[in-house]
């Protein structure tokens, strides 16, 4: 519970950015405390996340309408990273990515290999 309070400022920052994204389902689940919410469209990404399925912001995940088997459960592990390191999760996210690029970054390799599915990227 210590740490879905410490990412409060983060789980607010996903439902509003899932507020814009038009949201077409919401739901919450207790383990691991997340906010679920189906959107329409991801309208506002770029970069590496622009051919993404779902979003993790917080305690806040936010699927897109292309999602694939085992998509709920990857994104789960992200809550429960984010749950592990409170405040500095994204932050230690970011710094793998750009050491690493995302199909090496410790904490997706975790959430593929946990979930039981396989990056599909280039």
């Amino acid at each position: 519970m210590i740490g879905f309070i410490l990412n409060i400022p983060y789980t607010i920052v996903g439902l509003v950015i899932s507020l814009i994204s038009i949201p077409t389902k919401l739901e919450f689940r207790k383990n691991p405390y997340a906010f679920m919410v189906k959107v329409k469209k991801f309208w506002w990404v770029f970069g590496y996340v622009k051919n993404a399925r779902a979003v993790v912001i917080g305690h806040v995940v936010i699927f897109g309408s292309n999602l694939e088997d085992k998509d709920l459960e990857h994104e789960l592990i992200h809550v429960e990273q984010y749950q592990r390191m409170p405040l500095i999760q994204p932050i230690l996210y970011y710094i793998e990515l750009i050491r690493k690029g995302y199909k090496n970054n410790k904490y997706e390799d975790e959430a593929y290999r946990k979930a039981g599915n396989i990056y599909k990227g280039k």
